[in-house]
């Protein structure tokens, strides 16, 4: 298995594609880092006059931790997007090459194959998300300098010290990785169906643009079910910046998204399993 696992991972990072997303948030990082360096008085200005009188404070509060509290909020929604460029790829891929009869015809079953497949296909959605982590707060600490965090949202100010908003960000990276399974295995059970990476890749951008939209739009006849679509708890991360954090939210959610990876990823095996495949 662990031999199927690698071989896995070495078709997977060894296609340019791979990068792409890599290559993006490699891009995109500094080039915000270096705005908010370049703004960072008036950011400040800013975020000083929404805190009023009420606040003494000292020091920068447009740090690396705010900066890439900013960018998570601002860039989670595109990473699925990035996602599907590999997990669409990597069963179909071997229907494109041709390559999927001769592959199978190994002594190995198929349910270790696609085991093998889908584990890759995680760890390149793991590995993408850890390297936004890694980037933001290693690049936005270093340039920007490391301090408290202050973030506003609807129900008022939250306040946390560096080393509690670090162990905050820990936590929303690990729901971070759970929701992108979600992702992954959805584009997973496209790429079983067909043998062209285009469709998987279309399909769930298309089913993640109307899911989104749904979710969104705040409309009375929509919220029946609302509620269960996937994206729905796509904001798991932000119940870590939250004080206390709601354990009830967050679980419904981990619940609804686990539901879903489980039914996307069962799905998958029992098609592949009553594949024909040809090529």
């Amino acid at each position: 298995m662990w031999n199927l696992y690698l071989n896995e991972l070495i078709k997977a990072f060894s296609k340019w594609r791979t990068y792409i997303g890599f290559g993006a948030i490699t891009v995109v990082v500094p080039l915000v880092m270096w705005g908010f360096s370049a703004g960072g008085s008036a950011i400040q200005r800013d975020m000083l006059n929404r805190l009023g009188d009420e606040f003494i404070t000292t020091g920068n509060l447009a740090n690396g931790m705010w900066a890439s509290h900013i960018l998570m909020n601002a860039l989670f929604i595109h990473i699925p997007f990035l996602i599907t460029l590999v997990a669409g790829d990597v069963v179909a891929g071997e229907g494109t090459a041709g390559t999927f009869r001769i592959y199978l015809t190994r002594p190995v079953s198929r349910n270790r194959v696609l085991t093998s497949k889908l584990l890759a296909a995680a760890t390149y959605s793991t590995t993408l998300v850890a390297w936004l982590g890694i980037l933001s707060l290693g690049l936005g600490n270093w340039w920007l300098g490391i301090g408290d965090i202050f973030l506003f949202d609807q129900e008022g100010i939250l306040v946390l010290p560096w080393d509690i908003a670090l162990a905050r960000f820990g936590l929303a990276y690990l729901f971070a990785f759970y929701t992108m399974f979600t992702v992954t295995a959805l584009t997973f059970l496209f790429s079983v169906m067909v043998t062209n990476a285009i469709g998987p890749i279309v399909g769930t951008m298309a089913i993640l643009i109307i899911s989104l939209v749904l979710t969104i739009i705040d409309i009375d006849a929509f919220q029946w079910f609302q509620k269960h679509l996937f994206t729905s708890h796509f904001d798991l991360w932000t119940y870590a910046f939250r004080d206390p954090i709601p354990w009830g939210k967050a679980r419904v959610s981990l619940i609804n998204l686990g539901v879903y990876s489980a039914v996307f990823s069962g799905l998958a095996f029992v098609l592949f399993r009553r594949k024909d495949v040809l090529t």
